[in-house]
Order: structure tokens, then C-alpha cells, then sequence
């Protein structure tokens, strides 16, 4: 009886314990899919108080820079053949955004309403001959874009974003960007999943709306012209360029330093001005951004396109630094302080300097820095400290109580997904001109001594104010700006222009 008593006990205490053991197993379980789904949103915009987001970003390389550096995950780079997957993980959004639910939601009863609403849809008339006749040797017949009688005012206070990295056989001996590589998540379980391999153009380009002119080279005169009359419809007075040092540039374009003199003579003859907007390319140092500054402005300073900015009774020049923050403030001192160890202060290469800002703590390093002013460069609300809306006003107080200059950038959606197919969620759509819009206004909320476009022809994220056209390659349907014609984010950059020059 005594035995049996105690078989009965053991047995009881041996069911506990392998009933607590198997609880623990299901605890952990759980607990490491609630940790794999935390990890999924610190991908997002809105996990940011949670993460150091430089320390997560700079654990991707995108395709703007062409060999390693510490980058953020908004750069843009692009997998070089040989180069393993986990030492080059690439061309994550430049705009890296996960969308906010209820942004997000918000966004669609938008659209309901939007789409139900034809009243203002019909402001356009599509012009004759802008979509571009192309045949079979891929040449693209290019019409003249809008004549005299069509150019609105330059606003100089007005800038746009430009790349110069399109390329096709005709120009270039071969396409450059439009055939961009399908990326790769970074995630190896995740990547399976998604298509990988090259676009091939002329139809089928990296992105997701079709440009008006076809898959064009940057290089092509009759492009820059029309990019020209674009840029002078839609009332921009000053267009950034993408600029990397001779012999230089991102991994899918060619170097595009040769095509500054074109632009220039081009921008004169419209009577736009040229600014350069520096990459962060391979090497750059403090030491490097001083011979470049000394090389763009003794090479390019003294064309009357050359943009030159007055602030503080002073006539300079005015340069966007990408990625500023992947340098320490230190080293930006010595540079751009008066009293660094090779300053550019109070000599012939003085300028405007303007870094990028993109978590809070940057408001501090661009002033320890001796930055000018920042820009915020995303288009996208929601994405970082710097590109939310409702920050702005907070930046432009800081940026007045110490005399530097707050540049918002704007911006008319985001879409990547030709390029990075796993990144739908990511998409801010366009609301037909409604995000756009306000985005202009948060703009002018903080009342900016400028204001800064992107983009002006960033096909591969869908930022482009460029004109586009309806086409349909196989069995995918591009984007377009229908019902209204391929000019529409050019007539709305040019109604917000006019308003923004008379606050001036």
C-alpha cells in the first residue's frame, strides 16, 4: 500500500515536471515569434524610438556609393558581381519606409474619395507628340517639350533633385540604370521568395511608372533639352545634380562628371542654375570634400549657371552633402569651421554647406560640424525624425535660434517596386496630386528661405516630377498620372512655385 502510495506520488511529480517542461518550450516559441515580429517593424519609420537607427541602417549598402563604407540604408548601391550577400547587402530603399497603419488607411479613404471626385481631373489636355515614337535600334524621336510661351518664371528658391546615371546603346553603348538588377532582400529566407534577374529596356525599364521620352541616355542633348523646358514649365529655378568626382560614380550608372558642362550650357540657355548635390563617393574625407569643393569650383565656378546663393551678405555657392552623418562632426570642423585645421572658411572656396539630417541627434553634429544648414532629403512623411511633417516646425525653430538654414524636402510619392519587388508595403501613393500637395504646404507651414524637390528623375523609387506616360510591357501595366496628362506634377510644381515666390 506504502509503495503503490509512493509509485502514485512519483508518477504525479514526474507529470508535473515534464508538464512544466513543455510549457517552457511553448513560452519560448512564443516568445521568439512576438521577437521576430518586433524585429520586422524595426525595419519601419515608427520602431525608431525603439532602435538607434544609424547603427541599423548602416548594416546595408544601397547603390549610391561604389565600393564599402558605413552607410545607411537609404543609400543607394547596388551588388557587385563576387561580392557575397551577407558583406554587401543591397539596394535597400533609399527611402526605407513601412508604411503607418493608420497613415496608411488614412491614405486609401483618400483615394475613395479622390477617385470619386472628377471634378478636378480635368485641368490638363495631353500635348501632342509627348509620347515618344521609338523603333526598333531603340532611337527615340524626342519632341520639343513646351515652347517659350509655356515657361513659367524660374523660382531660384526652388530645387530640384537630378540624375544624370541613364544610359542606353545609342549614346552609351549600352543601357545604364533602366536594365537596374531586381534587389535582393536581405533577409536570405525572405529573398527566396521574391523574382530576381534584370530588367530589359527598352520596355521593360526599373521602374514603375514609363517615362515620356522612353528608356533616354542623360547624355543625349535632345533629353537635356527637354529636361530643360520641363524644369521651366514647372517654374524650378535650380536643379541639385547628383555628382560624384571624375571617374566615379554608383555602381549601375557610368561617370557622369564629363555631362556637367552640357548641363550647364543648357541651364543657361534657360536660364536655371546648376547646384551639385555630393554623393557620398568612395574615399570621401573631410580631407577628399575639400579638393572636390576646390576642383567644382575652379572647373565649373565661373560658368553663369553656376548656382551661388546670398545669405548673410555673402554671394557662395551652395553644396547638399549626402550622407553627411557617416563622417564625425570632428572632422566636419576641421573643414568647416574658421578656426579648422584646413578650412575652407574665408577663402576662395567658401560655400554653403548643407548636411543631411535624419535622426535628432544630427541637429547637434551638423552644428558641431559647422554645416550652413541641413536638408532632409525624403520625400516620404513618417520615414525619419527629419522627413516627418510634423517636426518641421520644431527644425525651423532650432535651425533659426542658431542662424543656419532649414531646407524641407518634398516629394509627389514612392514606389520601388520594380526594383525592390518585397517593398509594397513601403509605397506612399501619389492620391492624384494630394500628397504632393501637402506636402508642399507642411512646406510652406514653416515658412523655408528654400524648398527642395525630390525628384526631379528618380525613376527606380517613383519620387519623379518628370513626365510619364501609359504603357504596357507584356503583362505589366506601368503606372501613369491618368486622368491627367503626363505633365501633371509638372502644372502642380508650377502653381505651388508661384504661390512659394510670393511669400518671398
Amino acid at each position: 500500500m506504502t509503495f503503490r502510495a509512493l509509485w502514485r506520488s512519483e508518477k504525479l511529480l514526474v507529470g508535473i515536471i515534464l508538464v512544466c517542461f513543455l510549457g517552457s518550450c511553448l513560452f519560448s516559441v512564443y516568445s521568439l515569434s512576438q521577437s521576430d515580429n518586433s524585429l520586422d517593424q524595426v525595419i519601419g519609420p515608427f520602431a525608431l524610438p525603439k532602435v538607434d537607427l544609424k547603427k541599423r541602417l548602416a548594416q546595408h549598402r544601397l547603390h549610391r556609393t561604389a565600393l564599402p563604407q558605413v552607410l545607411l540604408e537609404h543609400n543607394k548601391t547596388v551588388k557587385s558581381p563576387g561580392i557575397s550577400e551577407e558583406n554587401h547587402p543591397v539596394f535597400l530603399p533609399h527611402v526605407g519606409l513601412v508604411a503607418d497603419s493608420q497613415q496608411q488607411k488614412q491614405y486609401e479613404d483618400v483615394q475613395e474619395i479622390v477617385e470619386a471626385d472628377s471634378n478636378s481631373k480635368q485641368d490638363f489636355v495631353p500635348r501632342v507628340g509627348i509620347n515618344p515614337r521609338q523603333s526598333n535600334n531603340d532611337k527615340v524621336d524626342i519632341p520639343a517639350a513646351f515652347g517659350e510661351k509655356d515657361f513659367a518664371a524660374p523660382n531660384y528658391n526652388l530645387h530640384v533633385f537630378y540624375y544624370p546615371w541613364y544610359g542606353n546603346p545609342e549614346h552609351n553603348g549600352k543601357y545604364l540604370h533602366w536594365n537596374h538588377n531586381l534587389i535582393p532582400h536581405w533577409s536570405k529566407q525572405e529573398a527566396k521568395k521574391w523574382p530576381t534577374g534584370r530588367h530589359e529596356p527598352p520596355d521593360d525599364v526599373g521602374a514603375n511608372f514609363y517615362p515620356s521620352l522612353g528608356a533616354y541616355s542623360s547624355s543625349d542633348p535632345a533629353v537635356i533639352e527637354h529636361h530643360m523646358q520641363q524644369m521651366r514649365y514647372a517654374g524650378i529655378g535650380v536643379f541639385a545634380v547628383s555628382w560624384y568626382p571624375p571617374e566615379q560614380a554608383d555602381n549601375e550608372g557610368q561617370p557622369s562628371d564629363s555631362l556637367i558642362p552640357a548641363l550647364l550650357d543648357a541651364a543657361q540657355k534657360y536660364s536655371l542654375k546648376v547646384a551639385f548635390h555630393i554623393e557620398p563617393y568612395e574615399g570621401r574625407t573631410d580631407w577628399s570634400l575639400q579638393h572636390s569643393v576646390r576642383y567644382i569650383v575652379d572647373t565649373y565656378g565661373a560658368h553663369p549657371a553656376f548656382y551661388r546663393h546670398t545669405r548673410n551678405g555673402k554671394n557662395l555657392p551652395l553644396f547638399y552633402i549626402y550622407d553627411s552623418y557617416n563622417l564625425p562632426a570632428k572632422d566636419w570642423k576641421n573643414l568647416l569651421s574658421p578656426s579648422g585645421s584646413h578650412t575652407i572658411r574665408n577663402t576662395a572656396y567658401d560655400a554653403i554647406f548643407l548636411g543631411l539630417l535624419v535622426e535628432m541627434k544630427h541637429k547637434n553634429e551638423i552644428i558641431q560640424g559647422g554645416f550652413d544648414g541641413f536638408y532632409t532629403y525624403f520625400a516620404t512623411n513618417g520615414f525619419t525624425y527629419g522627413s516627418s511633417f510634423t517636426n518641421w516646425k520644431t527644425l525651423k525653430q532650432f535651425a533659426n535660434q542658431n542662424k543656419i538654414m532649414f531646407i524641407p524636402s518634398i516629394g509627389p510619392g514612392y514606389v520601388d517596386t520594380r526594383v525592390r519587388p518585397w517593398n509594397e508595403r513601403n509605397t506612399r501613393k501619389r492620391l492624384n496630386g494630394k500628397y504632393y500637395n501637402d506636402a508642399f504646404q507642411a512646406a510652406f507651414d514653416v515658412n523655408p528661405e528654400i524648398i527642395s524637390v525630390t525628384s526631379f528623375n528618380e525613376w527606380h523609387e517613383g519620387t519623379q516630377v518628370e513626365m510619364a506616360v501609359p504603357k504596357k510591357a507584356g503583362e505589366y501595366t506601368y503606372n501613369d498620372y491618368t486622368p491627367n496628362s503626363p505633365e501633371f506634377y509638372l502644372k502642380l510644381t508650377r502653381n505651388w512655385s508661384e504661390k512659394f515666390r510670393s511669400l518671398h
